[in-house]
């Protein structure tokens, strides 16, 4: 049986009287409900960190991918700059052996609470009905698709490394699937649902049947598209805590396409508002048109922050695709932070850096780093730490700041940060006497 939606019915309607929250309470209660606002105490045991690492992403929803590794994979970075240090093995542990994550398209490609399954069941066919047609490329290499097929189910579990390239030119470094047809095929099975990812060794994946990595899951029934609906946006409103509904339709997609679209977002947040799930507010100063929604778990931190209670204490690193920040729009609407990541920029032309990495502290976003990762020399090098304009240098938040890339370096690997510059330039010897007193 499918795991039921994250918001259950309520037994009486949503307290009256929270009809309007200012932009400060909505960044708190967006930080909060990401998990962003404090960390657990640090434990060495290897039981509790995997649970917590779970239940992390169990709250989350997902965790998306991606392949730069400039300094850690983003999907590690998002999960230590809630919980800190901890061994990655760890979070491997709970894909393969334990079997507690699968991966498929939640948000972007991600990693999955495996009771989620069923809910993607749909988008898998569906994405064969998509792009197995007439004219597509399945349609065209069949004879591929199925002799891929049949690799997996006679060798078993299958590196993507273990399918040769066919001679002739070399493609192009940033071409899909590294110019091999049985890549693509390996891609086109697993987002139809007939493969899954068994494992990562480093960041290769390893194929193998669905029917064979979670033949329970598979076996599952699908739930109803209306329990399914319910799902995604109960989801989704938990783990953003103050959404619109074009931000609840993002946060649950397969590329531009959301699980579901804004309009029938909006009206199962109608339908969850009147079971008491919801509650429609308003933000003063939201540039986001149309109504804001909020999640019933935060009426007691909202209730605490008015009395002057609970207000973020954490100073962390996020990861450019972190599940607080992904959506920009919402990141400029809610914190005035104008993010882009500017990889695929030209050199000449970025403004921050390769591959920044924005800086919350206490609940607001007020800078970001360029950052480089040397393995072998342990050493964790600041390229540039830029502040947001009308944030103060001040000691205290150098001290902060400095904190958190000991901690992050401790993540990485161990070893030195090395600050080269900052804006304003006052700030970067602020972070070196910082990070000497931290040692």
């Amino acid at each position: 049986m499918a795991e039921q939606p994250t918001a259950t019915r309520r037994t009486s309607a949503v307290p009256a009287g929270i009809d309007a929250i200012t932009l400060d309470e909505a960044r708190v209660l967006a930080v909060a409900a990401q998990r962003l606002d404090r960390r657990p105490p640090r434990s060495q045991d290897r039981t509790t960190v995997k649970a917590r690492l779970l239940e992390t992403i169990r709250g989350l929803g997902c965790v998306q991918l991606d392949t730069i590794s400039v300094v850690a994979r983003s999907h590690e970075t998002v999960l230590w700059s809630r919980l800190g240090p901890y061994d990655p093995a760890l979070l491997a542990e709970l894909h393969y052996p334990d079997g507690s994550l699968f991966e498929y398209w939640a948000h972007a490609a991600a990693i999955v609470p495996i009771e989620l399954f069923p809910y993607f069941r749909r988008a898998m066919a569906r994405y064969e009905e998509i792009y197995a047609g007439e004219g597509s490329w399945a349609q065209a290499n069949g004879d591929t698709l199925a002799r891929v097929l049949q690799t997996v189910r006679d060798r078993g579990p299958t590196g993507s490394r273990e399918f040769a390239r066919p001679e002739g030119p070399r493609p192009a470094p940033w071409a899909w699937w590294g110019g091999k047809p049985d890549r693509r095929a390996l891609d086109h099975l697993w987002s139809r649902g007939e493969l899954m990812v068994l494992r990562r060794e480093g960041f290769q994946r390893v194929y193998d049947l669905t029917e064979r990595v979670a033949p329970s899951a598979l076996a599952a029934a699908p739930p109803t598209e209306a329990d399914q609906r319910r799902h995604f946006v109960a989801r989704a409103l938990a783990a953003l805590g103050v959404a619109t509904p074009r931000w609840v339709a993002d946060y649950f997609r397969t590329g531009a396409r959301p699980h579901v679209p804004p309009t029938q977002a909006a009206a199962e947040l109608a339908a969850m508002e009147a079971e008491g799930l919801a509650r429609r507010i308003t933000v003063p100063g939201l540039s986001e048109p149309g109504p804001v929604w909020l999640h019933p778990a935060l009426e007691t931190r909202l209730a605490g922050l008015r009395s002057g209670r609970g207000r973020p204490m954490l100073t962390t690193l996020l990861s450019p695709f972190d599940n607080l920040i992904w959506h920009r729009g919402r990141t400029q609407a809610l914190f005035s932070f104008d993010y882009r990541l500017e990889s695929y920029t030209p050199a000449p032309r970025r403004r921050y850096g390769y591959y920044t990495l924005p800086i919350l502290h206490r609940g607001r976003l007020v800078g970001r780093i360029d950052p480089v990762y040397d393995r072998r020399a342990r050493v964790l090098t600041i390229k540039a730490a830029h502040l947001e304009l009308g944030i103060r240098p001040t000691p205290p938040l150098a001290v902060a700041i400095a904190a958190t890339l000991r901690d992050y370096v401790e993540f990485l690997g161990g070893g030195t940060v090395n600050i080269l510059a900052a804006d304003p330039p006052t700030f970067a010897p602020a972070l070196v006497e910082a990070l000497g007193a931290t040692a």
